[in-house]
This record gives structure tokens, C-alpha cells and sequence, in this order.
């Protein structure tokens, strides 16, 4: 094994890659020219994140480290992003270490910039309790200097990333180890020592937080850390935030951010756009409303997230731990934003540049409608129609128009579909077997590969839709899938195709999960879900969409008798034939499609999708509203077009039969001008379209 292997083993570093080596000397390089120091014991008794480990090494390890560092020539700002990439893919998992976008980090080092000016003549503790490699804050301390700083602070548990921050951090406040404080470990478990320490006077608490908190799904983590983590933030007084117990660590991040940030104090933080619109993080929407005063909401608009290789949608909040303050936010993608001008106006409180500008919405967070406040994604971009929608909403609602689904329908009668353990047995057609003939009381199945064929009788099957994209431009498509539900008998009790079928399914391994979850009757898991959901229904939502609506010309399905329908959509039944009618026009309505595209929950730069709680909170259509002869004029329209094979939505716009659907509904809504609200409609629609193409 090479000294090198032998030096990173000695500092708990997996010698997997030479990188890895280099980074190290580079640091410690750094760190000796700031300390004056040319040998390396001469440091290692400091305060420095894995300095400590250079008690272990020989002196034949010293002297060849101490060759290394002369000879290294690799910057440490090249450092801070190598390290990234180095960290071991089950140690990146677990920590969920993504790190700040250039873009991000301009974004809060020109904030910070801003805030700084405003505020003369102070000092501040500025801090990141989930470090990384330290690039927000280097690039920070880098814009406003030393002056107004009193500390600087961090927490990283990966030991390599914390000792690059703070050889990174040494070369910017130039040798000023003082103004420096790097902590190698794990966040909460550092502030929960510091709790523990009565009349801490040294706790640590900052002015200015910049953060990218992690994003680890709670059933990634050990059962007992979880349990810590709720047991701590219950005793400082978070457990009213926390909405569901299977939290996620984001949140708990945040509540540890508020512990540490000082009153008065300005918070940055980039988070997952799923914070502002699932149940778990309602919590946390309570919390900046009661404890803050939230400047800004922001999308990145030129990428999907703010941090690397993330994958996640993601924003950046910036806000003034000022709960008295109640003032409007703004919402915006920064891309195309001139970022300083933005920062500028938004720390010196210009609220009336913000309001002569379309790309920004003003809304006041402590006051938003209920379906605002489901989705804080939903007020970003797109202002013309949502203003639009919003003024329908509040005209429908107030005169009966439009209403909430638990009170006209009741919540019953929106379901989600089947759960499928195995689709490619218990859909038919599936991968392996077609169906060959489908006769009033059997279908016949035949096998693509063997040509076996079997029969297979129609009281074990049931007509169900699939997919969305089976049916995605027709409102009433031709339905030929079938799902299986079989009882849970004895195998023998069956007919002989049926069994020969079942021990098909069995040997293939094509509904394993099945077998694992239910055992004995694993043919039987789709059975257990009719018998207690009963999903069967006319009209079926699609569970998510792409935005772009390139292959999809429709998004509600019509099916004249009940039928099924696989997880991918949402059944509604129990109602009668007008208002299957009704609600299906509404679903496919263009004033729906806009509803979807402002108020849903983005997954992705253009996917989509609406929960059965949106649903439920947001207005729909009031059946009992509408009169006879508006019900006849949009059944009419919708029955023109119910059979046919539509273009994909866009290129509906502007067609007779789009126009019309869209005249009725508007009509039953009465809006005043109709033709007028329609033309405003599909050109807001239109720049919507541009904005997502560019």
C-alpha cells in the first residue's frame, strides 16, 4: 500500500481515488501559509477539523505529506468543488450532501451584499449549519469583506468538505483564524451539547444564515436518531409545527435554523419545492407566518433545482425573523432577473419596483385563500393568469358558482385507483400475454412468446383503464385492459386455464411483490382492493401531467358505464349522469387546464400533479347552479367531441370545438363577457406556453 493509502486510511478517508489525496495536501497547504507554519506539527494541536489525525501519522508520513504540500499547485476554490464529487456514494446518500448551484450562490452572497450596506457600521455572525465545502459563505465573506463580520461558523459531518471550507474560509478573511469556527459533525447533535450546557454564554446563534439544508428521507434514517431529533425539537417548542410524525429532515433543519438565527436576524435557504405544498410541510408555512417576515419565494426558472446533481425541484427563501412585519412577498424565477438591481430593491424594501414589473407577484402570505396557501409554488410566474383565474374563483365562489368538493359531492366520491403488485399479471393485456378474443362472457389470451392460449372467464375480470397515456386524447376512449381479481380460495377450486394462468404468474416472478405481501393469496391482491375500495366510477383524472401537454389532448376520462382504473388516475363516483356530464367538461375545460397549471403540485420543470386533497380545496363547478338549458348547451358540446380523437391541447387553441366548450363553462360561471374573458384566457395561456419553451 502507497504512504498516500496509508496517510488517508490514518484520516478516516477512503483511499478510492487520488483526488482525494490531493484535496487533503491542498488543504493543509492552505492552512500552513495562513499559519505561518512550514512543518506540520507545528499545528496539530489547533482547533481545526481533522487536524487531529496528524497525531497519528509517522514521521516518514510527515515528511511525505510535508514533500507533497510544496510540491501541490491544485487552488483550494478548485477544492471546494472536487470535494463534492468525492464524497462516497452511500455516504452522499445518507447525508443527502447537495450542494449551492453558482447561481444560488450569487443569488445570496448579492443579498447578503445588500443587507450588509443597509445595516452600517454593525457586525455580524454569519453562519451555515449545514456546511458542505463552504462556497456560499467563502463567496459571501468574499463580496461584503471582513469588517462587518464578527464570526463566521459552520457544522459538516464529512470531515474532508469541513477542512476545504475552512482552509477556503482562512484564505479569504486572510489569516484571521479568529473570525473562524468549523465544527466536523453532525448539526443536530452539536446544537443538542450546546442545549445541554446551562447558561451557555459561547452557544452558537448567528445574525445571517445561508443554508442548504439536507434533503434525507426520514425512513433512510436510523429509527433511533429519528426519535432523538423529535424528542429534541419537542422540547424547545417545535412539536406544534411538525403535522406528521414520518417528518422530513429539511423541516427538522429549519427548525433548527429558527433556534439558531437571532431576532431581527435575515435567513437564505434553498429547500425543496415539496416543503411548500405537502402536508408535512404545512408545519413550517406556520412557522415563517408566525415568526417572520418572508421577503421573497423564488424559482431558479433556467434549471430545476438550486443545488447539484439535486434532481429535486427546489426554491430559495429569504426572510426577516420579524414576526411583526406584515407585509406582501414576492414571488419570481430569478431567471432573467438582474440580480443585483433585485437585491438592491428587495433589502431597501422598493415595493413599488416590484409592482411595475409582471415578472413579479406581491401577495401577503398571513392572508392567502386556502387553495393559495396549499401551494406556495403556485404564486411564482404566470401573474396575468392567475389573476385571471384568481377574480373567476372569487366571483364563483361568492355568488355559489363554484364551490369545494367535500360540500357538493361529498369527499367519498373521489378515490384513487388500484395499486397494481405485479401489473404484468394482474393486467391483461400485459407484457407477456395478448388478448386474442374478447366475447360477452370470456376473454382469450395468448402467451407472445410460447403461443399458449387460455381462457379466461369474465367473473374474474374486470374492465379497468391502465394507463393515461393509453387514453390521452380521447374523452371516451375504447377500454380493452382488464385487470384480475380472484377470490381468496384454494388454487384447485379454479378452472383449469385460470389455474394454469395463476402458476404462470407464479414461475414468471411477475407479481413478486404480491407474493411477498399477501403469501398464500397473492392472486388475490387485486380482489382485497375491490372489495374495500369498490373504484369503480365515470370520470378518471390523470395523477400527473406534463405541463407541455405534447401528447395529451384531454385530461378527465368519460366512460358512459362504471368502470376502473389503475393508481395513475383518480376515480370519481356515486354521482349521477348530469354531473358526470358537467364535471366532465369542466375537467377538460381550458379554465381547468389553467387551475391545473397555476395551483399544482410541480414535480419537475413541466410534470405536474394534483393530490386528492387539491382537489378537495379547490373550487369546482357547483352542478346544482347550473340551469337546464346551460347543462343541454354543454352537454351538446361535450358530446361533439366525447368519440373523437383530439390534436394535443395547444393546438386545440383556437379551434371551434375548444371554443366552445370553454364559451359554455364560462357562461355557467357567469362571467361577465365571456368572449372577452376567453380571448384574455388563451393569450395568457400562450405566453405561458413561451415561457416553458424558452
Amino acid at each position: 500500500m502507497s504512504l498516500s493509502n496509508d496517510i488517508l486510511n490514518k484520516f478516516n478517508l477512503k483511499p478510492d481515488n487520488i483526488d482525494i489525496f490531493n484535496i487533503l495536501v491542498a488543504s493543509l497547504r492552505e492552512i500552513l501559509k495562513f499559519y505561518k507554519e512550514i512543518k506540520l506539527k507545528n499545528i496539530q494541536d489547533k482547533d481545526i477539523p481533522l487536524l487531529s489525525y496528524l497525531k497519528t501519522l509517522n514521521d516518514n508520513e510527515i515528511e511525505y505529506l510535508e514533500k507533497e504540500i510544496q510540491q501541490n499547485e491544485i487552488s483550494i476554490e478548485e477544492c471546494q468543488i472536487k470535494v463534492q464529487k468525492k464524497i462516497p456514494q452511500n455516504e452522499r446518500k445518507k447525508l443527502a450532501a447537495y450542494y449551492t448551484t453558482d447561481e444560488g450562490i450569487n443569488l445570496m452572497a448579492s443579498l447578503v451584499e445588500e443587507y450588509i450596506k443597509k445595516n452600517k457600521n454593525k457586525q455580524f455572525v454569519i453562519a451555515d449549519p449545514f456546511f458542505g465545502s463552504g462556497r456560499t459563505l467563502t463567496e459571501t465573506v468574499k463580496r461584503i469583506g471582513i469588517n462587518n463580520i464578527k464570526k463566521i461558523w459552520g457544522i459538516e459531518p464529512y470531515t474532508l468538505s469541513a477542512l476545504v471550507g475552512y482552509a477556503a474560509l482562512l484564505k479569504v478573511v486572510k489569516g484571521r483564524r479568529s473570525l473562524i469556527k468549523i465544527i466536523s459533525g453532525d448539526a443536530f447533535t452539536e446544537i443538542s451539547k450546546e442545549i445541554l450546557i446551562k447558561n451557555n454564554k459561547e452557544r452558537l446563534n448567528a445574525d445571517i444564515i445561508l443554508t442548504n439544508p439536507p434533503f434525507t428521507r426520514w425512513k433512510y434514517m436510523d429509527n433511533n436518531y429519528r426519535n432523538t431529533l423529535l424528542k429534541l425539537f419537542d422540547g424547545l417548542g417545535y412539536s406544534k409545527f411538525i403535522t406528521r410524525k414520518e417528518t422530513s429532515l429539511q423541516i427538522l433543519s429549519m427548525f433548527l435554523v429558527d433556534y439558531i438565527l437571532k431576532k431581527n436576524g435575515l435567513l437564505i435557504s434553498v429547500l425543496p419545492a415539496s416543503t411548500f405544498y405537502t402536508i408535512y410541510g404545512r408545519g413550517y408555512k406556520e412557522l415563517i407566518k408566525e415568526k417572520y417576515f418572508l421577503l421573497s419565494f423564488l424559482e431558479s426558472g433556467s434549471q430545476a433545482s438550486f443545488s447539484i446533481d439535486s434532481g429535486f425541484k427546489e426554491v430559495i427563501i429569504i426572510g426577516l425573523k420579524k414576526k411583526e412585519i406584515d407585509g406582501l412577498t414576492i414571488f419570481t424565477q430569478i431567471n432573467g432577473v438582474n440580480i443585483q438591481d433585485f437585491a438592491f430593491h428587495l433589502l431597501n424594501s422598493n415595493i413599488e419596483y416590484f409592482k411595475q414589473k409582471d415578472e413579479f407577484y406581491l401577495v401577503n402570505v398571513k392572508n392567502l385563500a386556502q387553495f393559495l396557501d396549499n401551494n406556495w409554488l403556485s404564486l411564482v410566474g404566470n401573474k396575468k393568469l392567475k389573476e385571471l383565474v384568481i377574480e373567476v374563483f372569487n366571483q364563483g365562489i361568492s355568488t355559489g358558482i363554484l364551490g369545494f368538493w367535500k360540500d357538493i359531492l361529498g369527499i367519498e366520491t373521489l378515490i384513487r385507483g388500484i395499486e397494481m403488485y405485479g401489473p404484468d399479471f394482474f393486467f391483461l393485456r400485459n407484457k407477456y400475454w395478448d388478448i386474442c378474443k374478447d366475447v360477452k362472457n370470456h376473454i382469450e389470451i395468448e402467451n407472445k412468446e410460447t403461443k399458449e392460449s387460455l381462457i379466461i372467464d369474465k367473473k374474474y375480470l374486470i374492465k379497468t383503464l391502465r394507463k393515461p397515456s393509453l387514453y390521452s386524447y380521447t374523452i371516451n376512449p375504447a377500454v380493452d385492459t382488464y385487470m384480475i381479481s380472484i377470490p381468496p380460495e384454494e388454487v384447485e377450486t379454479f378452472p383449469e386455464n385460470l389455474r394454469a394462468y395463476i402458476n404462470w404468474g407464479k414461475s414468471a416472478k411477475t407479481a413478486e411483490p404480491a407474493i411477498r405481501k399477501h403469501r398464500k393469496y397473492w392472486y388475490s391482491h387485486v380482489y382485497y382492493q375491490v372489495q374495500s375500495k369498490k373504484p369503480f366510477g365515470n370520470i378518471f383524472i390523470t395523477d400527473k401531467v406534463d405541463l407541455n401537454f405534447i401528447n395529451r389532448g384531454i385530461f378527465a376520462n368519460f366512460s358512459e358505464i362504471e368502470l376502473a382504473a389503475s393508481k395513475n388516475f383518480y376515480i370519481i363516483r356515486n354521482i349521477n349522469s348530469k354531473y358526470s356530464i358537467l364535471l366532465t367538461a369542466w375537467f377538460n375545460s381550458t379554465i381547468f387546464i389553467s387551475i391545473l397549471i397555476l395551483f399544482s403540485r410541480k414535480i419537475s420543470d413541466t410534470w405536474t400533479r394534483f393530490l386528492i386533497n387539491d382537489y378537495l380545496e379547490v373550487p369546482i363547478l357547483n352542478m346544482v347552479k347550473i340551469s337546464d338549458d346551460l347543462y343541454k348547451e354543454i352537454s351538446v358540446n361535450l358530446i361533439n367531441i366525447l368519440n373523437e380523437k383530439l390534436l394535443p391541447f395547444w393546438e386545440q387553441i383556437g379551434k371551434r370545438y375548444r371554443y366552445d366548450l370553454d364559451l359554455t363553462i364560462s357562461k355557467a360561471l357567469k362571467i361577465e363577457n365571456p368572449t372577452n374573458f376567453i380571448k384574455e384566457l388563451y393569450n395568457s395561456l400562450k405566453d405561458y406556453l413561451n415561457s416553458i419553451k424558452r
